[in-house]
């Protein structure tokens, strides 16, 4: 109704009126104001309402408000004069701007929207606390899942390396064994190798640092760790240890077995003997001299360690007046000095009983230790679980 063809845009505010006014005018288009005025809707003959134009699809059998008379018809009475012209100022074009910006609900509907938009607030409130709570709970928990990862990758690494440590007892007995031929020690190093993998496990797991708790989280969960942490970490250090000494001993019985190694000695020789004999007493010297250097160095191999390099200085002089003696045809000075040598060196090879015992004996007091610490460390595992 605001938009009447053919007519001025109206910028003025109609005159307000009450509702007692509108409810009038409504009563009074029914025909329900009073006696006098319901007598209008009797049938009437004397008025004739023509059908306006048609607008469009929509118009076609309901004229629009602007297209009716703005006065009653020749005939009409005064009531109905006046009921048209009521309803036209009330239908009247008015400025929308000027009804948004002076439009304010009442009191009653402004109250009943503040509430409601005020009852959302502690629903709110509630859920951002809910919330934060859960959040709170959430980062808390992390580190104690995380610890309880962490003590059951070290007690399945502590127990593998503990269930080795039988074996690793065979082995030290085996590889500090003089009479255990060094072709018969393949067994005893596939144990030391197995065993030294399970320790480079549990000691790369072990030697990682917490992880960092995150905000408003506790680390008393990474804390009660410390304890068996350190146990590992010693355990594998004894560990790591007893496997460097029986390597060792490997290692120095293999080059003691192939250092001084000389060929077969003649009491008497001709010329292309000695000539011959020269050579590989010089070959056998140098190569015993890089042997003896690559010994292992240890408490346990120093004493015997130093009776090599004293045999191996003693053979650089020795070999000169054995040649000589044979050159001289001095059978006696040659089967002097061949005795000498001979003995010198089954000596040196028989006392090799004293370093292989001494590392048998630390081996087996730190496999004692090993496996005190290990068994230490899991049951403070699974105590605090």
């Amino acid at each position: 109704m605001a938009n009447i063809e053919g007519k001025a845009r109206v910028t003025t505010r109609p005159t307000k009126r009450s509702p007692e006014e509108y409810r009038s005018a409504v009563l009074d288009m029914l025909g329900l104001s009073s006696p006098y005025e319901h007598a209008i809707t009797q049938v009437r003959t004397d008025v004739v309402i023509e059908r306006p134009a048609a607008a469009g699809d929509v118009d076609t059998y309901f004229p629009r408000i602007g297209e009716l008379p703005r006065s009653t018809s020749p005939g009409e009475d005064a009531a109905v004069e006046g009921l048209v012209q009521r309803l036209w100022q009330a239908s009247e074009a008015v400025d929308q701007d000027l009804i948004i910006e002076d439009w304010a609900p009442e009191a009653p509907l402004d109250r009943t929207v503040g509430r409601y938009r005020w009852a959302w607030w502690p629903v709110l409130l509630g859920a951002l606390i809910i919330g934060s709570i859960l959040v709170i709970m959430s980062f808390r928990s992390i580190p104690a899942g995380q610890a309880t990862e962490l003590r059951a990758d070290w007690s399945t690494a502590a127990l593998q390396v503990q269930a080795m440590v039988p074996d690793a007892r065979e082995a030290a007995a085996t590889i500090t064994d003089p009479a255990v031929a060094l072709t018969d020690l393949t067994t005893a190093r596939n144990s030391l190798i197995a065993f030294d993998g399970n320790v480079g496990a549990l000691e790369r797991l072990v030697s990682q640092p917490f992880p960092t708790p995150p905000p408003l989280a506790s680390g008393d969960a990474f804390d009660a760790l410390k304890g068996p942490q350190s146990d590992l970490l010693t355990a594998t250090e004894v560990a790591t240890g007893i496997e460097a000494r029986l390597s060792d001993a490997i290692t120095y019985r293999n080059l003691l077995e192939q250092s001084f190694v000389l060929p077969v000695l003649p009491i008497a020789a001709d010329e292309v003997t000695r000539t011959d004999l020269g050579q590989q007493l010089a070959v056998a010297v140098s190569s015993t001299r890089e042997r003896v250097r690559q010994l292992p160095i240890g408490p346990a191999f120093d004493t015997h360690r130093a009776s090599a390099q004293a045999l191996l200085t003693r053979l650089e002089t020795w070999q000169a007046s054995y040649l000589d003696a044979l050159r001289l045809s001095d059978i006696d000075a040659a089967t002097a000095l061949k005795i000498e040598i001979t003995d010198r060196i089954n000596l040196l090879r028989s006392s090799i009983r004293d370093p292989l015992a001494l590392v048998a004996v630390s081996v087996d007091g730190d496999l004692d230790h090993l496996d005190a610490l290990l068994a230490g460390a899991m049951a403070d595992l699974v105590i605090t679980e």
